[in-house]
């Protein structure tokens, strides 16, 4: 459904947007699937966007070819959520279903139109006032993602089932279109020619405002404050301790000798190898996590500061902070009985996982996580 005015056209949809082979809310998924994460565009606005502009007068004299010097007015980014720098899978998916949901071409590398005065070569065959324009519509939106997790379905029945979770705003534009517009010229009411007579003033004002909004380079991870003890306040954690390792249970997460990576190493109950697991506050509609390991100063897993919103950033100890979101982590589980988890971090979204299921491999993440079900771990009390 469209609903248009003479500068954007809005389209929203109450349930689902996804790639023909993307999950839907609601459907069952199973235990492989704990550790994946799937993109799913909630709305989309298209804007026409004039990026270039210039007046330009025309006398009887002097048509013909002329060439002419537009100024830059509006500059467009091409954003998922706060990352600017489109590498991650989860983020191509969000830029590909974006341009289903529209069914128009967009942007989906890192990209951003022209911050500078550009030139351009127009023929024109008639005396008049002309606005030369060189402009996009950009398209922006709310996303969110789908997850398998556990579903409560009553009478003590339990399922897992994808669920919708939260996102955040996208940005992106469509193909560039350039051109030349007079006032007497008729043109689509939604439309970036429309655009160009509005900045041209042919309605009787200039609208020539730049639109800008401030957009922070990365998520917020509050201040580097360290706890006074291993457990940041506000949470409280199981009593004893847990392995978490492959479904197999040959290999499980360890605390590298002389390192602060977590790799997969054989079974074992040393204390490299167990857990504190603390819930704290519910924050996107989830319980937060820290997990603390036992071995050594007692640290939090957390996500690798360098390495905010790379795939394959890589997952370690470090001192546990009142406030970091790069340790905490939202959990999907498995029906009850069941001890198999999915592992998600709150600052990134990505989901835990490693290249692959072997010996010596480093805890990494992934932004939609492992197809192959190696992103679904199993958590065994051990004490």
């Amino acid at each position: 459904m469209f609903a248009t005015s003479t500068a954007i056209g809005t389209i929203a949809m109450g349930g689902t947007a996804t790639a023909a082979a993307d999950p839907v809310v609601g459907q069952p998924c199973t235990a492989a699937d704990l550790g994946k994460r799937h993109p799913l565009v909630k709305s989309a606005t298209l804007t026409p966007t004039i990026t270039h502009f210039k007046t330009f007068f025309v006398t009887s004299g002097t048509t013909g070819s002329q060439v002419v010097t537009l100024e830059h007015t509006n500059q467009i980014q091409v954003a998922v959520g706060t990352i600017t720098q489109i590498t991650a899978t989860f983020n191509l998916g969000v830029l590909g279903n974006v341009q289903a949901f529209v069914n128009r071409t967009v942007t989906k590398t890192t990209s951003s139109t022209d911050r500078e005065s550009t030139q351009m070569t127009w023929n024109f065959v008639a005396p008049g006032y002309y606005g030369l324009f060189k402009g996009t519509r950009k398209v922006t939106g709310e996303y969110g993602s789908i997850n398998c997790g556990r579903v409560d379905k009553g009478g003590g029945q339990y399922a897992t089932e994808w669920i919708e979770r939260p996102g955040g705003a996208y940005t992106t534009y469509t193909v560039m279109e350039e051109g030349a517009i007079r006032c007497e010229d008729v043109v689509p009411a939604n439309s970036i020619m429309r655009q160009a007579q509005i900045q041209l003033g042919c309605d009787g004002r200039a609208a020539k405002e730049e639109a800008g909004r401030q957009r922070a380079d990365e998520p917020s991870r509050g201040g580097d404050v360290v706890a006074p003890l291993a457990v940041p306040p506000g949470f409280t954690c199981d009593p004893g301790y847990y392995r978490i390792g492959t479904p197999d249970r040959l290999l499980n997460w360890w605390n590298q000798d002389g390192t602060d990576e977590i790799r997969l190493q054989a079974w074992s109950s040393s204390t490299r190898a167990q857990w504190l697991l603390c819930q704290g506050p519910v924050s996107n509609g989830m319980t937060e996590h820290v997990i603390i390991t036992r071995y050594g100063d007692a640290k939090c897993l957390t996500l690798h500061s360098g390495e905010t919103a790379s795939e394959g950033g890589r997952l370690q100890e470090e001192s546990c902070r009142t406030v970091d979101d790069r340790q905490r982590f939202y959990l999907y589980r498995d029906v009850p009985g069941s001890d198999k988890i999915g592992f998600q971090v709150k600052s990134s979204g990505f989901m835990a996982g490693q290249a692959v299921v072997a010996n010596n491999q480093v805890l990494r993440q992934y932004s939609m996580g492992m197809a192959d079900g190696t992103g679904t771990y199993i958590l065994e009390k051990i004490a």
